[in-house]
């Protein structure tokens, strides 16, 4: 690919151009002119403004470093010559993204380019991807070490070691590690997936032969529990039976206690027909305890004591012997007399008292005559009042037991006697007391075996699980024969690369010596490149390599220009290179060298040297 013209609005750049022609273009320009803008537009126009990278701290996305200062949208074109046709690409800012309306058109015609897109516009004109054209033909002063690189890994890995950069051998090598990883990566793999599906499926079945085992034990203990609970039930449905045949035999009995009550009253009635009534009986009841306590209160009082009677003769005595006594002194006669008149007193009085208690006890015997018979007459008519009392308590045992006839023949109830036989002879206390342990266990049963049931319907059935577990086994067998099939692939391809890269590795490293020492003027004469990308070279008279670092600033700019061009001549000959700033710590004469190796190059390509001196456009014109 040549490029032929540039027109952008970018960043400084206000629709402004720039026309190239074959072989080595030198473009020398002062700092700030906007040569870096110019690279990373070309960059943009074939690649494209990478929307998602985001401004850091210590730089700007290019969305927003390349945003016109104009003010005018970004946008530009391209004029190139592909492949003998002539071809304008052209990108403009969208609404959705900065540079994101693309167009590939034929110059003459205006037909458009099939095949050409936004997204492989760099990669199908250049043959290269965006990070392989960046870390080899687009070579900048700031970024000539090459840096590792995935895609310029593989591209340059397959050249060295298959001699074909479109790199079929390491995409091949790639396939069979994806297929390695996609059998045995970790638990993302299909060894590992089969094997998890394999222990899944065996824990599945132990669980539904475990929750089949419990199911059937607990079918098993629901039908002990629901025999036992129906043979309760049936002593219940006797018990209830023998309670309604004993209450029928209590009503019977209470209709005969009712029958013999009411004989009772009727005999007690027709024995106490001839008894005055109630009130009469109490009257006289009445009038004869009144009677009674008037005999009592009109009891004439006993005689009194004989002490009075008996002072008055000891007086009398007493007198008499005083009267012996004092006859001297002449009260004899007194004495005497008074004596003898109490003697009397005495005599009379005695009499008295004897007549008084003949009286007392006569009258007593009468009193009490009239109390004893007026007693049993008020304990007859009170005898009588107690038959009164017998027919009253006889009719409150009638009428009770009416009612209580009345409330057992209103709690009657039929009961059919239950068809098949009694079980057993357990009180009713403790059937009831069976069946209350009974149904919660009963309950806690079937609840348990509804949820195995629910637990074994999310389960599939043991002959499903079983079918897939031998298949699954028959599939991890075939996982497995596959897995070392690639292994034994991956030991042949990687025995066959070995091979190649001892064939084809020098070839680099030969390029890039043989640019070295046109550089250097054959100082350099061997060079070595790492793995990373890493140079280490030698001087004709040196011994051992040594890195860029141990060399001066110019020589490892021109160790790290020698690999870039060996990277570019292999992996890119059809793109242009492009050179900013890039031998600006070249003395004189390795500048010099430099054009003259850069001339030779242009001759079968083109090249961009943009620069801030004028030595190299100097050099060109002299």
């Amino acid at each position: 690919m040549k490029i032929i013209s540039m027109t952008a609005t970018f960043g400084k750049l206000d629709n402004e151009t720039l026309d190239f022609t074959e072989g080595l273009n030198v473009l020398s320009a002062p700092n700030e002119w906007g040569k870096s803008t110019w690279c990373a537009f070309l960059t943009a126009m074939l690649y494209g403004i990478d929307t998602r990278e985001r401004t850091t701290k210590d730089q700007l996305a290019d969305k927003e470093r390349y945003m016109p200062w104009s003010g005018k949208p970004m946008e530009g074109s391209l004029r190139i010559l592909h492949k003998g046709q002539d071809i304008t690409i052209e990108r403009r800012t969208n609404a959705r993204a900065p540079m994101g309306e693309f167009h590939a058109y034929e110059t003459d015609s205006g037909l458009p380019v099939r095949g050409l897109t936004a997204e492989n516009c760099g990669v199908r004109l250049l043959g290269v991807e965006k990070s392989v054209f960046l870390r080899t033909g687009f070579l900048r002063f700031s970024d000539l070490p090459v840096r590792q690189d995935e895609n310029l890994r593989r591209r340059l890995n397959s050249l060295v070691t298959t001699g074909d950069e479109t790199g079929n051998a390491e995409l091949l090598g790639e396939k069979l590690r994806e297929l390695k990883n996609r059998c045995q990566h970790n638990n993302s793999g299909l060894i590992p997936e089969c094997q998890g599906e394999i222990r899944t499926l065996q824990e599945q079945l132990w669980e539904r032969q475990s929750l089949q085992k419990q199911h059937d034990a607990l079918s098993s203990q629901l039908l002990r529990q629901e025999a036992e609970l129906a043979q309760l039930e049936l002593r219940r449905e006797w018990i209830v039976y023998e309670e309604a045949e004993a209450h029928k035999a209590r009503v019977a009995e209470a209709a005969k206690s009712e029958t013999a009550a009411k004989r009772l009253v009727q005999t007690l009635t027709e024995k106490y027909a001839s008894i005055p009534d109630m009130s009469v009986l109490r009257d006289r009841v009445e009038r004869g305890q009144s009677r009674l306590d008037e005999i009592t209160l009109d009891a004439e009082e006993a005689p009194g004591s004989p002490l009075p009677i008996m002072l008055t003769g000891l007086m009398a005595v007493v007198l008499l012997v005083t009267a012996v006594l004092l006859a001297d002194r002449g009260l004899l006669i007194p004495c005497i007399v008074l004596g003898l008149v109490m003697i009397v007193a005495t005599i009379v009085l005695l009499s008295k008292r004897h007549q008084d208690r003949i009286w007392y006890n006569i009258h007593q015997t009468r009193r009490k005559g009239r109390e004893e018979e007026l007693k049993k007459s008020i304990a007859a008519w009170e005898d009588q009042m107690g038959t009164y009392d017998d027919l009253r308590v006889a009719k409150e045992y009638a009428e009770k037991a009416v009612t209580h006839h009345e409330a057992l023949k209103a709690m009657i109830r039929t009961v059919a006697m239950p068809a098949e036989p009694n079980p057993s002879t357990l009180s009713r206390e403790k059937t009831l007391q069976a069946i209350g342990e009974l149904a919660p266990q009963l309950s806690r049963c079937r609840m348990q075996l509804g949820q195995l049931r629910g637990r074994m319907e999310h389960l599939p059935d043991t002959d499903h699980l079983q079918r897939r577990l031998q298949q699954s086994r028959v599939r991890l067998a075939e996982l497995e024969k596959t897995s070392r099939a690639i292994d034994l692939a991956q030991t042949a391809l990687d025995t066959a690369s070995r091979e190649l890269q001892r064939r084809f590795a020098p070839t680099i490293t030969r390029r890039a010596g043989y640019f070295l020492s046109c550089l250097t003027g054959g100082v350099y004469d061997r060079i070595v490149i790492g793995e990373d990308l890493s140079v280490q070279a030698a001087r004709e008279n040196e011994t051992t390599l040594r890195s860029a670092q141990w060399r001066s600033e110019g020589t490892g700019d021109q160790m790290y220009l020698a690999l870039r061009l060996a990277v570019w001549e292999l992996l890119a000959p059809e793109c242009p290179i492009i050179l900013d700033d890039a031998l600006i710590r070249f003395d004189q004469t390795r500048m010099e060298r430099a054009m003259d190796l850069l001339l030779e190059l242009g001759d079968k390509h083109q090249i961009l040297l943009f620069s801030c001196q004028d030595r190299e456009q100097n050099y060109m014109d002299a």
